[in-house]
């Protein structure tokens, strides 16, 4: 069944397209959630799975009603359903009840004898609320089968327990959006005002949560401080491990020198990531603002460089391990400089996954002179390619660039 042979709406019946009194309330719920337009992810298709063979049924499907139309989340044995006006939809009736709703032979029921579904052979539908994580029903789980059937009461309850299991996952998508939002505003908002600099970055999860940050601070002593980090996986595990790390960072960040701030971050989270079996990647620098001159550690990142006016790249070397990778591992900090008109460039691997070397990474996404813009537009530019080429990692970008002077500026035009 394609989207294709969707009838037009004026042209739909309205009885059992009407939606329930709360609909402004129901929309709220479920556009609150995200989720119309996402892509499929295989925890609703398994859901869909397992009812379209618990019920030796031609088709399921997890449905979500939005303003206008039924939006399919999930499906299986119904390749190419998408989207389908009210007027046709089987399981508005079922929202609008807010009740498990059967058909036995569509071809017998006034509302859709005459529509799309049957024309395409549908005869039995069985429909099961699925409600938000506060109660509002936004959709279905439903089952659809080209014979009349009956539906028992341990059919029912069969449906009803696979419809709870849909509803658990979106609670867990509520909650890890939730997550993100929190993990989003830990990340610096404001540019730090820093004379003859400007920076930026940005930081997207591959899901709603994820092991990515960056940070910058000035310190007491006038340097500007930069942090980004990767932590191994995804996900809950990843964030939790990454919030850890980014509270220890900064603050002893403040008051040690590089190298004692990294011996102190090791001590501090060894434990953490021994018990999480996992480990980060990090790169921490410090920048003079007068002389450019720079201080940095790569914790087996290997994602930085420098980027000349013309967009020539300097690539900076590392200093030791990841963080958590091996016992008593020790950073020797590095010595940069960073000219008028150069700009710094940290990215993590989630970048690094679309191209086989850095190098290739920069030629690909920075076309331009990266003199053209602000560093804000560099970040950005980096974050839209990667999302329109897709990420399964995190990806995050910082950047910091030594203005040059007035009349260095004026002399390259």
């Amino acid at each position: 069944m394609s989207e294709g042979s969707v009838r037009p709406e004026g042209g739909a019946r309205s009885t059992g397209a009407a939606v329930d009194a709360g609909q402004e309330v129901r929309l709220r719920a479920l556009h609150s959630l995200g989720i119309l337009g996402t892509p499929r992810e295989e925890r609703f298709d398994r859901i869909a799975r397992l009812a379209r063979r618990l019920f030796d049924a031609s088709g399921a499907a997890v449905n979500f009603i939005a303003e206008d139309r039924q939006w399919t989340k999930a499906e299986s044995g119904l390749e190419g359903l998408v989207a389908v006006p009210l007027g046709e939809s089987m399981c508005a009736r079922t929202v609008r009840s807010g009740v498990l709703t059967v058909i036995e032979d569509a071809a017998e029921d006034a509302d859709f004898c005459d529509g799309m579904f049957v024309a395409d052979g549908i005869r039995f539908y069985a429909g099961c609320p699925i409600n938000s994580g506060d109660g509002v029903v936004i959709g279905t789980l439903c089952i659809v089968d080209t014979v009349p059937r009956t539906f028992d009461d341990r059919d029912r309850a069969a449906l009803a327990d696979l419809a709870a299991l849909a509803e658990r996952e979106i609670g867990l998508s509520g909650e890890l959006r939730r997550a993100g939002e929190v993990q989003q505003m830990l990340m610096p908002s404001l540019a730090l005002e820093v004379p003859g600099y400007e920076m930026a970055g940005r930081c997207v999860a591959s899901q709603d949560i994820g092991g990515d940050f960056f940070a910058w601070q000035l310190l007491s002593t006038g340097e500007i401080q930069l942090h980004l980090a990767d932590v191994m996986g995804h996900g809950i595990p990843a964030a939790l491990v990454a919030a850890s790390l980014r509270a220890v960072l900064l603050g002893a960040s403040q008051f040690n020198t590089l190298r004692d701030t990294m011996g102190k971050v090791a001590d501090a989270t060894g434990q953490l990531f021994e018990d999480s079996a996992s480990f980060a990647t990090l790169h921490s620098v410090r920048v003079h603002p007068e002389t450019g001159t720079m201080e940095y550690v790569d914790a087996g990142h290997g994602l930085a460089f420098i980027l000349d006016l013309q967009g020539g790249l300097r690539r900076l070397a590392t200093s030791g391990p990841p963080l958590g990778l091996l016992p008593d591992a020790a950073w020797e900090p590095r010595a940069e400089h960073l000219a008028p008109g150069e700009t710094l460039v940290v990215v993590s691997d989630g970048l690094l996954d679309l191209f086989p070397s850095l190098e290739e990474a920069v030629a690909k996404v920075l076309r331009k002179r990266v003199a053209d813009g602000s560093v804000r537009e560099l970040v950005d530019r980096v974050i839209a390619f990667s999302e329109r080429r897709g990420h399964d990692d995190d990806a995050t970008v910082l950047a910091l660039r030594r203005l040059p002077s007035a009349g260095e500026a004026a002399a390259r035009q």
